[in-house]
């Protein structure tokens, strides 16, 4: 299935659906996009988005 995404951008994106079998379970990407969010060393708060902490980061102060 194919169908045609007007974000208002005036671009022209097209969303391709169910053309092939998936190579992992739909829940099996669930669980891994999961565990990815919580090893994450970002975390979003109101004023925008923050590390969690600075000790293996390749972004310290220099």
């Amino acid at each position: 299935m194919v169908r045609l995404l007007d974000k208002g951008d005036h671009e022209v994106h097209y969303v391709s659906e169910n053309n092939h079998p998936p190579i992992i379970s739909k829940e099996k990407f669930q669980a891994v996009r999961a565990e990815k969010i919580n090893r994450s060393n970002v975390k979003k708060t109101k004023d925008g988005v923050q590390r969690k902490s600075s000790k293996y980061s390749s972004k310290k102060g220099r």
